[in-house]
């Protein structure tokens, strides 16, 4: 814990002990009604602490994560926007505290989710530049994870292959070792009396899928060519540095003051602010 964590928690501590008395000379000067409502609000505070503040920390990986996907209406790949926790029941409620309260929390989401989009199109453009290969070195239809209708009975899924390019890429550089979900392969396969090829990888199979040996061994080369180009390495480098550099430090900001915010009140606090709901 740094100096300012542990100032927040000494802040704490000290607000819960003085929490205490005042609610014991509350009873003498200003009766029983007064510490109902004092019961009563740190029931509701512990209640949102459970059953938003908790579970939005523990999902912030979600809420705001570093991804790009193919759409198919732009009919390219796109970056992620990351989303508020509005899955969580009470948000709206907490949301309420945070922004007659403690504004600043709720600032840092909002840089928070900036900074992850901002890194999420930079992402995209690199992964829609993989793609864009791949679609104009292999002439047969591409299919897409988030496609609907009937599998061609031949294709490429554009969106698997430059995954798992990509994951591989920031393997290597983090890591400098190879092959992170295993070397990919070509497999024959039967479908009723035909044979066909399939490029299986990691947890995919049938990323390309040809009744040509030949054509679904051309993704091999031309994934070494990507994740070995120069241009490709830089650019994920500096994807990884603006990852670990921007994203991270705001992340950790902002998880630090919602960790503090819980804190306070499991010492006893209340959550400051007004909401429809409170006492």
């Amino acid at each position: 814990m740094g100096f300012d964590g542990l100032n927040s928690l000494i802040g704490a501590i000290a607000g819960a002990i003085i929490g205490a008395i005042i609610s014991a000379l509350a009873v003498m000067f200003y009766g029983e009604r007064w510490v109902e409502n004092l019961r009563r609000r740190r029931e509701h505070s512990i209640k949102l602490k459970d059953e938003v503040l908790k579970p939005w920390l523990a999902k912030i990986g979600e809420y705001c994560k570093i991804n790009a996907v193919y759409s198919r209406n732009d009919d390219k790949i796109v970056g992620a926007e990351p989303k508020d926790s509005t899955d969580l029941e009470f948000f709206d409620v907490v949301k309420s505290h945070l922004e007659s309260k403690y504004p600043e929390i709720l600032k840092d989401w909002e840089e928070l989710k900036r900074v992850t989009f901002e890194q999420n199109k930079e992402l995209a453009m690199f992964l829609e530049e993989i793609r864009t290969l791949i679609i104009r070195e292999f002439k047969m239809p591409c299919y897409y994870s988030n496609s609907y209708g009937e599998i061609p009975e031949e294709y490429i899924m554009p969106d698997r292959l430059v995954k798992n390019t990509y994951e591989e890429m920031v393997y290597r550089i983090r890591h400098g070792r190879k092959w992170m979900i295993g070397k990919p392969s070509i497999q024959p396969v039967i479908y009723g009396d035909e044979k066909f090829y399939e490029l299986t990888w990691g947890a995919y199979s049938s990323i390309v899928k040809s009744r040509d040996k030949k054509e679904t061994e051309r993704t091999l080369p031309l994934i070494d060519q990507i994740i070995e180009a120069s241009k490709s390495i830089e650019e994920v480098k500096k994807l990884i540095k603006a990852e670990d550099e921007i994203y991270k430090m705001k992340r950790e900001i902002f998880e630090q003051k919602i960790e503090e915010l819980i804190k306070s009140i499991e010492l006893g606090n209340i959550l400051k602010g007004k909401c429809r709901f409170c006492p």
